[in-house]
This record gives C-alpha cells, sequence and structure tokens, in this order.
C-alpha cells in the first residue's frame, strides 16, 4: 500500500486505507523528519467528520511518543485556525484531521508549516519517502498516552473559538457590520465553521446545517450551487441581505444574495480585492491560479499591482506568497487566502469581508455584484467535468503536448500557458484550459467569455476536439 498526499493532504476512505494504524504511520513519518526539532510544540485540530478526534488524539499520541510536544484543539476546528494558531504560537507544524469537502466516507490529514501555511510539495514528498522507508524497515510508531502527556506538562488544549476568533475582531470592523443591522443566513453544511459567525455576530446571524452530522446530510460539504439549496431557501424565507457557506474544514467559501442567487468564488475574489485595495487600502501583489477569472487581472491592471499566476492548488499559491510581498490569493475552488492574516485560505475570514463589504457600501449584495460587473466589463465562466478513459485521457495529453489545438472559430489564439494542464487565451480575454488529471479517469474544462454565447461555442470546441481523439 502507497500512502500518496495529493493537492491538499492525503485523503483516503475510512476503515479501507485510512485507519488508525495508517494515520500513527504518516505521523511517524513525519516525526522521523523532523527528530532534530524534538521538544517543539505541533498544533492539531480536527474537523466534525466520523471519528475525526480520534484520529487527532491517534496523531497526538504519536507527537508525544516522539517527544514534541502537543497543543490540541478541544473541540472542532476549521483549518485556518489551525493554521493561524500554528504561525502565531510559533509552533514547528500544524496537523489537521479532515477530508475537506470531499465525500463523508473519506478522512485525511493536512500538514501546515511554520509559518501556518499549506505544505510545500517538497514536505509532503518527503513524508512520503519516509513512509516507504519505514515500510521497508522503519520502527513502528511511537506513542505515548493523553493521560501521560498531560502529566508531562507535553499536552494541552486550546480552545478553537478563543484567540483564533480575536485575530479575525482585528481585521474585519466588526462594529460597523452590527451597526449595519444585516440578517446573515450561515450555512456550514455541518462542517468545521459551525457557530463561528454567531460567535461573531449573534443574533443578526440565521444559522443551518450547524449541527454535527457526519454523514452531511448526503451532499459534499463543498459551498457550490448544487449544495446550497438549504442556504438558498432560508436566505428567502428570513429575507436575509447574504448568505455565507463554508465547505467542511471552512477554509472555502461560497455566498447567496438577497435575491436567492448563488455568488460563485470568482466573484467573490473580486470583490474583497476591491475592497482591500479601495476602502482599506491594502497594498501587494495578487496571486491567482490558471484556472481563475479574468475578473483578476483587470482589476490589479487598474490599481497597479503585480498579478501571478500558479498552478491549481493553494499551496502553490502560498509558495508565491513567500517569494513576494503579497496581498492576496485565490483559486476556483473557492480559497482565498489573506496575506496578511495567514498564508492559507480561510472562508470565515472571507465571509466576513462579504460581510463589511455590505456595510460599507448600504446597498443589496445584488447591486454590488452588478458594480463589479459593470466596472470589469461582461465576463462568463463554466467548468465542466469530463469522465474519461486514462488511457484516452493520455493521447489528449500527448496531442496538446505536441501542438493539437481545438478548432475555435471565431476566435484569435493570442497565447498558450502550459504552466497546469494546457490553457489558450484568445484576443477578446476568453480563454481555454484543458486539464486531465493525472490520477483519476477525468478531464476538467474550464472556460471564459464575454457573453454565454461565446463561452458555449468555446466549451463545443473543447468537446468537439476531445471526441475527434476517441
Amino acid at each position: 500500500m502507497t500512502i500518496h498526499f495529493g493537492t491538499d493532504g492525503w485523503r483516503a476512505i475510512i476503515g479501507e486505507e485510512y485507519t488508525f494504524s495508517n494515520v500513527a504511520k504518516v505521523l511517524q513519518a513525519f516525526c522521523d523528519l523532523q527528530e532534530a526539532a524534538q521538544g517543539r510544540s505541533i498544533i492539531v485540530g480536527y474537523d466534525r467528520r466520523f471519528q475525526s478526534r480520534a484520529f487527532a488524539e491517534q496523531a497526538a499520541r504519536v507527537l508525544l511518543g516522539n517527544g514534541f510536544k502537543v497543543e490540541l484543539a478541544h473541540q472542532f476546528a476549521p483549518t485556518p485556525c489551525v493554521s493561524w494558531m500554528t504561525k502565531q504560537r510559533q509552533a514547528l507544524a500544524g496537523v489537521v484531521i479532515t477530508a475537506s469537502h470531499n465525500p463523508f466516507q473519506w478522512n485525511g490529514v493536512k500538514f501546515k508549516e511554520d509559518y501556518g501555511g499549506s505544505a510545500s510539495p517538497e514536505f509532503t514528498s518527503q513524508v512520503e519517502a519516509q513512509l516507504q522507508r519505514n515500510e521497508g524497515s522503519g520502527p513502528r510508531p511511537r506513542e505515548l498516552s493523553l493521560e501521560e502527556g498531560e502529566q508531562r506538562g507535553l499536552l494541552t488544549y486550546f480552545d478553537p473559538q478563543g484567540a483564533y476568533v480575536r485575530q479575525l475582531e482585528k481585521l474585519i470592523d466588526i462594529g460597523k457590520i452590527r451597526r449595519a443591522k444585516l440578517k446573515i443566513v450561515a450555512d456550514p453544511i455541518y462542517g468545521a465553521g459551525g457557530g463561528f459567525f454567531q460567535k461573531l455576530l449573534g443574533k443578526q446571524v440565521v444559522e443551518i446545517r450547524g449541527e454535527e452530522n457526519p454523514a452531511f446530510g448526503g451532499v459534499n460539504p463543498e459551498p457550490i450551487e448544487k449544495n446550497l439549496a438549504p442556504a438558498i431557501a432560508a436566505v428567502r424565507k428570513f429575507r436575509a441581505h447574504i448568505g455565507l457557506a463554508t465547505d467542511g474544514d471552512a477554509d472555502r467559501i461560497g455566498a447567496v444574495d438577497e435575491k436567492g442567487r448563488f455568488v460563485d468564488s470568482h466573484h467573490i475574489f473580486a470583490l474583497i480585492l476591491r475592497h482591500l485595495v479601495t476602502v482599506k487600502k491594502w497594498k501587494g501583489t495578487v496571486v491567482q491560479t490558471v484556472s481563475t477569472t479574468r475578473m483578476i487581472q483587470r482589476l490589479t491592471e487598474k490599481f497597479g499591482l503585480e498579478l501571478i499566476e500558479t498552478p491549481i492548488g493553494f499551496k502553490y499559491i502560498c509558495q508565491a506568497f513567500r517569494k513576494t510581498h503579497p496581498l492576496m490569493g485565490g483559486e476556483e475552488s473557492g480559497g482565498i487566502g489573506i496575506a496578511k492574516h495567514i498564508y492559507e485560505r480561510d472562508g470565515i475570514l472571507c465571509g466576513l469581508f462579504l460581510l463589511e463589504i455590505l456595510a460599507t457600501y448600504r446597498k443589496p449584495f445584488s447591486k454590488i455584484i452588478a458594480e463589479l460587473q459593470k466596472e470589469v466589463g461582461p465576463l462568463v465562466f463554466r467548468r465542466e467535468d469530463l469522465h474519461w478513459p486514462l488511457e484516452k485521457i493520455r493521447l489528449v495529453k500527448e496531442r496538446l503536448a505536441a501542438g493539437s489545438l481545438p478548432e475555435t472559430p471565431g476566435f484569435r489564439l493570442r497565447s498558450k500557458n502550459f504552466l497546469d494542464g494546457f490553457k489558450f487565451n484568445f484576443t477578446d480575454d476568453s480563454w481555454l484550459l484543458i486539464r486531465p488529471s493525472g490520477t483519476e479517469p477525468l478531464l476538467r474544462v474550464y472556460a471564459e467569455a464575454p457573453s454565454d454565447r461565446k463561452l458555449t461555442s468555446l466549451l463545443r470546441a473543447a468537446r468537439s476536439f476531445l471526441q475527434s481523439l476517441g
């Protein structure tokens, strides 16, 4: 069995590959690599999935058994809370037991490095390599009980709704939001964001799907339109100004306007960027992944800010943050990070920034979005996930790498970008990205264009090209 770290940690199905034994092996491999740092602290948190607390306690026992101090969340904790605690406490690393937005059958392990950001590919590759060495001849995981860890002063507990919430209050004008008397629907989708907006804003917030439900009510805990019917209904029922949704570990954000219409991550990214620059007067480099909207490019050009594009995965945004003077970064999947906070996504903070925007402009959310669209110009985005056999995906990669192009009548090619997948930029600011999965029988096709008609044409061209190969 090979444990592999993907774009955001190791994930596997509970009871199959994801077992207490394998979690212990992963943590032992980490400890072996950090042997010289024994005695330093590790922050450990967990989401609300089945047995997440028990898996976190298993991780803590291995860390304690290898001579590390452990600060363990006393209840479920958002991933950005663990990231911030890692940075604030000057810990060696953070460990989060979560599978983020995956289906309920899954769980996982995320590592956070000492600066509070996603573990680099180099970091996780070293853990994988150590796992392989340990499988051959390495020691069995060393453990120390939690009780003995407490007695020795090695184990302490922290409140996820304590210092982290106070940190959020330093970045946001909570008073302004309260004075605006906004009615807010919060939908954590049974995830780790439960209770946080209420903690900050009290009776202004109506929370739905906030109780513990390890099956997530039968949906994936991902804040995308198809999963937010309850939030949309609640916004309409309570005549709320906005609905805010977070994913399973609360590092991603989705939103609903006062009319009950879904607001995607591209618009959220653009709205927060504009707010940080024009209202809060913050500056810095902006980082986005290759699948992110052209709106960000247009805004950074308008504001005179540097824009860096990275492969897909927030770990790449995090690495770009470390090499520049960053303002913020974001990705198409709903992960948006504010560098002044942590080099990591934070769905709760981004939701608070949306509330601050509403409180600042004192206009309906839908009108603020319409004004943004008028400012940046018309753009329509869509992503399609196509299930294809792996052998055909290999052929697609070979043909595109060799120079084959989808036929796109009515579009003039301006440039190509093969940073992560195969992206074609056109002169009217349309773009098309074909991104084969390296491990799954899946092709993701992303496109953005100035109109629905042009968007449909681009996606049709992509499908025709792919079908011609198979």
